[in-house]
């Protein structure tokens, strides 16, 4: 139980510490008119593409 306790204190300073450096608003995934930072080949591990890198985009 005290394991739980200190595990549940340790999250919530670190969700404390991440809002407080994080500063502005977060912002999800690229935003628009910025470029990427490279290709994306992602390995497929379901459908025709299976066992394979293919951007399925």
């Amino acid at each position: 139980m005290k394991h739980r306790m200190a595990l549940g204190a340790f999250a919530v300073a670190m969700l404390a510490v991440a809002s407080v450096t994080a500063g502005g608003a977060l912002q999800s995934g690229p935003q628009t008119g910025k470029s990427l930072p490279g290709p994306f080949h992602p390995l497929n591990v379901t459908g025709g593409q299976a066992g394979k890198k293919h951007c399925l985009v």
